[in-house]
Formats: structure tokens, sequence, C-alpha cells
């Protein structure tokens, strides 16, 4: 028999990996020791090693735990055929914990998991590789209805949480002259993202303040002359973004014709705004699209730049 951290080392998950599979899917049912502790035996163990080996193969969870329950599992790992349950894609497994987590108002597995992968590496592979698709993840399911708010708001806010604190730890005062304003235009609020962006780039050394969401566009501007900003970085993460993200733009390239303007997120604008609200930018000096890795998006940011100058 083994207890449940020897069960997750010998199936090759985390903790509340393996939690989150036996409450959602019902693969297993663990015994309880007197004390209430879970105890696994080998036929657990084997029936976790299947679901695994089924779901890093490209089954969806609950096809490959259906499989299982059924006794129609195959022995050796094949491509899912056909597509995945309707409504559900394969996805890593500790996407479906983090969601399990919060869906279950769980703060301690939401928060077991964020320090799992502020362990694993550099923030910048991180937020690319575990935590950004873990947010995709919760914001999915609280999409189709899979959380509530509730449970939505309670793990964005423990990767907030984590997100402010690796800003503050990354050092330089975010007030001086001649750096980076980062935040999302009026009406947008999905801020992860860019406060990711955001702590990579005060990482790299450049001069950042973070403006945070849903900030008028007359203050972008009023703050952007305040401290005299290179760049602004303008998140636009869903399709409703691209027409504030655009005038946010052309309201900074009024006031300051030589601010290098930004867009990242999934869906920058269409076409980029000239001086005169045009089309895309012939010269392409001004205006850029990052690329979605935040540590290539803070390359392409810092080349455009070029030296930061000296206070």
């Amino acid at each position: 028999m083994y207890n449940i951290k020897q069960a997750a080392a010998r199936t090759g998950l985390t903790v509340p990996v393996l939690r989150a599979w036996e409450r959602r899917y019902g693969i297993v049912s663990p015994a309880r020791t007197p004390s209430g502790y879970r105890v696994y035996d080998d036929e657990a163990i084997a029936r976790v090693q299947t679901m695994r080996r089924l779901v890093d193969s490209g089954w969806a969870p609950s096809t490959a735990a259906a499989a299982i329950l059924a006794g129609t599992a195959p022995a050796e790992p094949i491509p899912m055929p056909g597509p995945a349950d309707a409504g559900e894609q394969a996805a890593p497994s500790e996407n479906d914990a983090f969601v399990e987590a919060a869906g279950n108002l769980d703060s301690d597995g939401v928060e077991a998991l964020l320090d799992e992968m502020f362990a694993r590496g550099s923030f910048e592979r991180v937020a690319d590789e575990s935590l950004m698709p873990a947010v995709v993840a919760l914001g999915d399911a609280w999409a189709d209805g899979r959380i509530d708010v509730a449970a939505e708001h309670l793990a964005s806010h423990a990767v907030f949480r984590r997100l402010a604190a690796a800003y503050q730890a990354a050092g330089r005062p975010s007030f001086d002259p001649g750096g980076v304003i980062v935040g999302l235009p009026p009406g947008s609020r999905h801020e992860l993202g860019a406060l990711a962006f955001a702590v990579a780039v005060r990482r790299a050394g450049l001069r950042v303040l973070y403006l945070g969401s849903d900030l008028p566009i007359d203050d972008w501007v009023a703050t952007a002359e305040r401290v005299a900003a290179r760049a602004a970085v303008i998140g636009s993460v869903t399709p409703a973004d691209r027409g504030p993200a655009r005038r946010v733009a052309i309201a900074l390239r009024e006031a300051l014709p030589a601010i290098v303007v930004a867009f990242g997120g999934k869906h920058p604008p269409e076409r980029l705004p000239t001086s005169d609200g045009g089309g895309a930018d012939a010269a392409g000096s001004t205006w850029i699209r990052l690329p979605e890795r935040i540590d290539d998006a803070v390359r392409t940011l810092a080349a455009k730049l070029g030296p930061t100058p000296t206070a």
C-alpha cells in the first residue's frame, strides 16, 4: 500500500493532479487509514498509470477515464480516434488540476499547484509553459460553465498575487523617466498576461510602469507624458479589445509622435493605425505586434528601443 505522495511518485503525477483525477473522474477510490489519509494499492496505481499514458497520447481525460472504468482501455497508448468529447479537448493534466482546484474553491490546492509551477525554472519559462496555459484553461472553464465566477476569481487572484510579488522582486523604481508603460485599454480586465509581461520586462532591466486594467485613454496619454515613456505596450486580449486598443494607440501617437506602441495579446488590432487613423504604417517604425511568448516579446521590444538611456 502507498500513501498519496508515494502514489504520485509512482505514477509521475503531482499530488493535486492525482486528487483531481480521483474526484473528477473516479478512476480510483483509495482506502483510508484510521487517521483519514488515502492509501493506494497496486491496482489503483496501475489504473492511474494507464490514464496518464492515454492522456499523454492525446486522449481527453474524461474519455480515458470512461475507457478505464469500462475495461476497454488499450494496453498500449494509441492516439484517440475521432474528436474528443463534445465541448472538451485534450489538455495538460496540470491544467485540469488547476481548474478542478478552483472549481472546488480549494485555495490550498491552487496555491500548491502555483508553488510547483514557479519551482520549475525561470520566470519566463514558467509563465509561457505553465502559468499562462493554466490561466487560459481557467477562463475556458468559466466560459463553458464548468466553474462559477467565485471559482475563477479565487484562482485568478492567487495568480495575480504571485505576479505582483514577482514584479516587486524584479527591482527597478517604476517612475524612472524614459521607460515602458504597460496596461490594458478601456473596458479590458484580463490583465494577468500584461502583468506577467511587465514582470519579464522589469527582469530584463528595462524601466517599466505597470498601469493595470481598464485604463481610460486620457490616463494613458497623461501617464506617458508624465514619465516621458519611450514605449507603451497595450494588451489586446479579446476581440472586443481591438477597437479600444487602437484608439489608445492613436491618442498616444498624436500626443507623443516618437513613442513606440506595441500590442500584446491574442487579438491585436487587425490594421495598425497611422497618425491620421488610417491603415498600416508603411514604415513600420513605431507600431509593433509582440510575439506570443513572453521572452520573445521582451527581446523584440528591447531591440526596438535600443540602449536604455541613463537616468
